[in-house]
């Protein structure tokens, strides 16, 4: 939609500047019609006194809309209201001249003085309330003003003004020629801001726009009528009331508006050349003029010739500026295109093809540094039922949720990447297996903390397996194999998965040591397993497990120590299969049989691995981990040092898993209330170093919730 169309569109639209545009007309109408009467009985004051009305009227509203507006928008209307001032101010010093001195104005008055001023005033309201904000196209603006200023009042002298001049001409001459020349600088002021502006002038601008152009118009007709005297004078004055009528509509549309419209303009075509073919045109008229008066080319034309070179030279260099800027943005979107081509569109993190190259780099720079480098293969459990469930598009919301999770369980100078479908893969720089063991399980953490949107008000709960390995150190590959580090984390993801999924397991060191024990009976880990899924709807002996190897590790203890206290962890409850179900599930407090009945399974726990899994140093373990630390637990009454180091850890990690998940007799407490109660055990029920381990590595984020068992049918 273009300007006439936007401002026409705008006075329908309100009822105000209806009115408005209507008495503007009216009056119009009415000024004609006393331009005829006083034709047909001559009378300068039937014209010249209403003259003054819509000036009048034209300075008021322009000082209300300076009040009304604000920002940019009051600057150019002040301004205006002070050129549409200084205006007023010629007019009345005209007329009196004319009624009051009865004399008539000289040839060359203040009057003059106060008409040149107002357009002086004008330009740079123009500039301020309408130009463009850009740096750059408010210079090359004003340059194009300036070009079709001088290129247009140099063609109009030549055709119009000249000819007519006297040989000699007057200093009134010189004034007359003025007005169109202020005139012709104004309006090509509005072309050039509407030329290099990207926005749509505002209505108010328009119309000023238009009270400008039809000023410029007025003002070359009265420098001809004075170089001819061949127009009749009283006429000349309809346009400059067309100029107030506008100037007053302008202003009201400012205050009906007062900020500025600043939508796009759809543009077809470029229209900045226009300046460049003004100032080319009138360069070769100069030049023409003077060679047909036969005569060499004069300062004059030499200078005005001198003044268009070097507005063309510098709106050149102002170009070339512009498309400097416009060259480094285009620099900047290929660089967000290479950005796209290395990241995965679905999630925001790396595609699988960036991060064999980063892995490829990362690789060599380990090799040249002598760094270790670990890599972490993450795969969502059973994601299938999601896609299958609610469908590709919530799997698809789901994956990004998941990945912002990743993102924010490692470093910013980690790199994350979609591996491929709900696979992900995590490449870590001068990280050894220890550490990158402990990122992974904050990222399966972070995975499984808290339900997962899928839209609608829907959530899913999902777990994952991770498999870490690590190259560059003493025990592990080199990290010249990059391929093999992919192989060994994928064979420890493999084994995550294979044996129950939900944990991390390591392709170096022992993540899994129940599984990857060969001396201890596959039977009791089911055991383990079928006890917890008959006592809760929450995993239990995998995470004391978990978590016990965790605080072994934090406290130094050796690879065997490890094993130890990650199987005594997984399996310490077995003994519980000889308690009764109503004393397991019993709600209300235990009677001394049955208390008696309860205590035995420790002892219980401890036989079965003596006798089924011919493991004696498990069986001390797990014999003594409901003994405290003070001496006063059970079965045998150990205190501090005689309980074995494993067995209070287990102790803790017990306690912990308990307190976290509903059981028959008490609610599950929160994890503050869970910190308060290991805090007050130390050094009765626990072991004060253990349970500082233990609740470091829960403030690091490290210790987690408990994840939901998945369904697997009967217990028995």
């Amino acid at each position: 939609m273009s300007e006439a169309a936007s401002l026409t569109s705008a006075i329908r639209r309100d009822r105000v500047l209806r009115w408005a545009a209507g008495v503007g007309a009216a009056w119009l109408v009415l000024f004609v019609l006393l331009l005829v009467i006083a034709q047909v009985h001559p009378s300068t004051a039937l014209v010249d006194l209403p003259y003054l009305l819509p000036i009048v009227v034209a300075v008021g509203a322009s000082a209300v809309a300076a009040v009304v507006t604000t920002g940019r928008t009051r600057s150019a209307w002040v301004l205006l209201a002070v050129s549409n001032a200084l205006w007023l101010a010629g007019e009345i010093i005209w007329v009196y001249y004319t009624y009051v001195a009865q004399r008539g104005p000289p040839a060359v008055s203040s009057a003059d003085l106060f008409y040149l001023l107002s357009y002086v005033v004008a330009i740079p309201a123009i500039l301020v309330g309408i130009g463009s904000t850009g740096h750059l196209r408010h210079i090359r603006g004003l340059l194009d003003a300036g070009l079709l200023a001088l290129g247009l009042g140099t063609i109009g002298w030549q055709v119009a003004i000249s000819p007519s001049l006297p040989q000699a001409p007057r200093l009134a001459d010189f004034v007359a020629f003025a007005y169109p020349l202020f005139g012709v600088a104004i309006v090509t002021t509005l072309a050039a801001v509407g030329l290099a502006g990207r926005h749509r002038l505002p209505a108010w601008g328009a119309l000023v726009g238009a009270a400008f152009a039809v000023a410029g118009v007025t003002d070359a007709v009265y420098a001809y009528s004075i170089a001819t005297q061949n127009v009749d004078g009283n006429w000349i004055n309809m346009g400059w009331q067309i100029e107030a009528v506008l100037f007053s509509l302008a202003a009201v549309a400012a205050i009906r508006r007062p900020e500025p419209e600043t939508r796009k303009r759809d543009r077809a075509r470029d229209l900045t050349a226009v300046p460049l073919v003004v100032a080319a045109v009138a360069v070769a008229g100069l030049i023409l003029a003077d060679r047909l008066d036969g005569g060499p080319i004069t300062g004059g034309t030499l200078a005005v010739l001198l003044a268009l070179f070097a507005g063309l030279l510098a709106r050149q260099l102002l170009t070339i500026r512009d498309r400097t800027r416009l060259a480094g943005q285009l620099r900047t979107a290929l660089r967000e295109q290479e950005r796209l081509a290395i990241t995965d569109g679905l999630t925001g993190v790396y595609n699988r093809r960036f991060f064999q190259e980063m892995l490829r780099i990362e690789a060599e720079r380990a090799e040249r540094a002598g760094t270790p480098l670990s890599l972490i293969l993450i795969d969502l459990d059973e994601f299938k039922k999601v896609n299958d469930g609610y469908g590709h598009p919530a799997g698809d919301v789901v994956l990004a949720q998941i990945a912002e999770r990743i993102r924010g369980a490692v470093r910013a100078s980690d790199v994350v990447a979609r591996y491929g479908g709900e696979e992900f893969g995590c490449l870590l720089p001068g990280v050894n297996e220890e550490v990158s063991v402990e990122i992974a399980e904050q990222i399966r953490q972070a995975i499984a903390r808290g339900a997962v949107g899928v839209g609608q008000g829907r959530t899913v709960t999902l777990t994952s397996s991770l498999g870490v390995a690590t190259a560059g150190t003493r025990d592990a590959r080199p990290a010249t194999e990059p391929d093999g580090l992919v192989h060994d984390a994928d064979t420890a993801l493999y084994r995550a998965k294979a044996t129950g999924r939900n944990r991390v397991v390591a392709a170096g060191m022992l993540s899994d040591p129940v599984e990857s024990d060969p001396d201890l009976p596959i039977g009791l880990v089911w055991l383990a397993d079928r006890i917890d899924a008959q006592l809760s709807p929450h995993e239990h002996s995998t995470a004391v497990s978990r978590w016990s190897l965790l605080v072994a590790e934090r406290l130094g203890l050796d690879m065997t120590a490890l094993r130890r206290v990650a199987a005594a962890g997984r399996l310490h409850d077995i003994g519980k299969v000889t308690v009764a179900d109503s004393v397991l599930r019993k709600a209300t407090p235990l009677t001394p049989v049955e208390w008696e009945q309860l205590r035995r399974h420790p002892g219980e726990s401890a036989r079965l691995l003596d006798e089924l899994g011919h493991r004696p140093d498990l069986a001390a373990v797990v014999g003594a981990h409901h003994e405290r630390f003070d001496g006063t637990g059970y079965p045998r009454r150990l205190a501090g040092e005689q309980i074995p180091i494993e067995a209070r850890i287990v102790t803790v990690t017990d306690a912990w898993a308990a307190m976290l998940a509903d059981r028959p007799y008490a609610p599950a407490l929160s994890v503050p209330d869970a910190r308060a109660e290991i805090e007050s055990g130390r050094g009765t029920q626990f072991d004060p170093a253990v349970a500082d381990v233990f609740l470091a590595l829960e403030t690091e984020g490290l210790i987690g919730d408990l994840s939901p068992r998945e369904p697997s049918g009967s217990v028995w």
